[in-house]
């Protein structure tokens, strides 16, 4: 198993990076102890990179509306929904890590509507999965479903980009046959 590549295509060697790329592999190795393969895959397209990778991190930042937690619920279900291998390992990982409770973590993965979820946060991963498999479905009635329960339109809007984001990160990870390290499988169990 430890002789599968970790992408179809070329990856990124921290020898021949960019000083920006080694600092970002540096600080990566020292909070989670290893490089996540989708950096090392993504970053032979360098410039591409950096461009997702700021996207990533702005969506990903939590807000008054929308913990870092339910965004990383959202990315799961997306995954989920797409069969992406890497993206479900990484974020199943970061929802284990959120939530502190990886049985919970693990059932969101799974099979969301048996995770014990409150109304609200099934209602958003809902409007995610809805997005991701039917998105020409999507109408007003998903937005005034999500006000009942809180949700104000610009977490609605970031649920969205969020999904639309995962989508396409999905998509490009399987086209690419991009592998999670080994690592995610154990850690917050």
């Amino acid at each position: 198993m430890q002789d599968l590549p970790i992408s179809y295509f070329p990856v990124a060697e921290r020898q021949d990076c960019s000083e920006a790329l080694q600092k970002l592999f540096a600080e990566l190795e020292a909070t989670l102890g290893f490089v996540p393969n989708v950096i090392r895959a993504f970053a032979w397209r360098e410039p591409r990179f950096w461009k997702w990778w700021a996207h990533r991190n702005d969506l990903m930042a939590p807000s008054a509306g929308l913990s870092k937690a339910e965004r990383e619920m959202v990315a799961v279900v997306v995954s989920a929904a797409n069969d992406c291998l890497y993206c479900m390992t990484s974020h199943g990982y970061a929802v284990r890590v959120l939530l502190g409770d990886p049985v919970t973590a693990e059932r969101i993965l799974l099979d969301y509507h048996r995770a014990g979820l409150d109304a609200r946060t099934l209602a958003m991963l809902d409007y995610a999965v809805k997005i991701t498999q039917r998105p020409a479905a999507c109408g007003l009635e998903d937005i005034e479903c999500l006000h009942q329960h809180g949700f104000r339109d610009e977490d609605i809007w970031d649920i969205a980009e969020i999904a639309a984001m995962y989508n396409y990160t999905n998509r490009l990870a399987s086209a690419a046959g991009w592998l999670p390290n080994p690592e995610y499988h154990g850690l917050a169990r």
